[in-house]
């Protein structure tokens, strides 16, 4: 019975977490993710490997891809199961898929980044243009990013009524299309209100940030005498690498864990809206 209640505690902090739209908000704000971190050692750490440890970036990046593909993996997880997996063992396949998928789509991702990488070099040597490469490469991972989480998160949010009734995903899928091809304006209205909540939300999780929770964790750690924010290290071995990556991971996390009740609230407005009614899927698992 203990061991029950620490897992379905941690699945639902896991849900919490990675979750919805989890994690957008740092990739449209990173802001929401600054405010977890000591402003003192992030300057530190980024000093430090950009002036005398500059041989470690890649080694920066490739363990930041693994967090990244660590975080994308555990929420095409809570988008695709409901519970543990081994209740749906016939989403196993629709999970694996889409984890594939992923790493697909990271592969193409990174084609294309080395293309606008050599494509500036070239610019650079020939005609002595400098094409803004950090900035290119930072907008085009958020853009991408975004875009994966808005995807998975309107087509969950589609078939949600559909895998509430126990049907697969492809044929949650497939009914989902059809329906929404006999109702073209009443999908786009959905999904523009989806993508207005969305952008809702995440403003209001920074007010919330800059009123209640910097405030409430600056007056803790007065009162404790100890900065309740994440320190990072200045960068001098490869164990300082890997402890802030995990770090910056864990501020992620924490700041998705904050962000959740808000997304909670905004789906019980987005479900009570959705536009396909019970007797619609009722209706179409009839017709099994």
């Amino acid at each position: 019975m203990f061991l029950n209640r620490i897992q379905q505690s941690l699945r639902y902090l896991l849900k919490a977490m990675c979750s919805e739209y989890n994690g957008i908000q740092v990739f449209l704000y990173p802001g929401t993710l600054f405010y977890w971190l000591s402003g003192s050692g992030l300057l530190d750490s980024f000093s430090s490997l950009m002036s005398m440890r500059m041989h470690f970036l890649p080694l920066v990046f490739f363990t930041v891809l693994l967090a990244y593909v660590a975080f994308m993996v555990l929420k095409i997880y809570t988008t695709i199961f409901d519970g543990p997996h081994r209740i749906y063992p016939k989403r196993l396949s629709d999970f694996w898929d889409h984890v594939i998928n992923l790493h697909l789509y990271l592969f193409l991702t990174v084609i294309v980044l080395m293309v606008f990488f050599v494509l500036s070099k070239f610019v650079s040597y020939y005609y002595g243009i400098d094409l803004p490469l950090r900035q290119g490469v930072w907008l085009f991972f958020r853009a991408f990013t975004i875009l994966l989480i808005l995807f998975y998160y309107i087509r969950s949010m589609w078939i949600r009524p559909f895998k509430q009734r126990e049907f697969s995903l492809r044929r949650s899928e497939r009914h989902c299309l059809a329906w929404m091809s006999r109702h073209f304006w009443a999908t786009m209205k959905y999904t523009a209100v989806m993508l207005l909540l969305v952008l809702v939300a995440i403003r209001l999780y920074l007010i919330v940030i800059v009123v209640i929770i910097s405030p409430v964790l600056s007056v803790l750690g007065s009162l404790i005498g100890q900065k309740l924010i994440i320190e990072l290290i200045p960068v001098f071995s490869m164990g300082s690498i890997f402890y802030n990556v995990f770090m910056l991971f864990a501020a992620f996390m924490l700041s998705n864990l904050f962000f959740y009740p808000i997304i909670k609230l905004g789906q019980s407005l987005l479900m009570a809206m959705h536009p396909i009614s019970i007797k619609q899927v009722n209706h179409a698992k009839s017709e099994k």
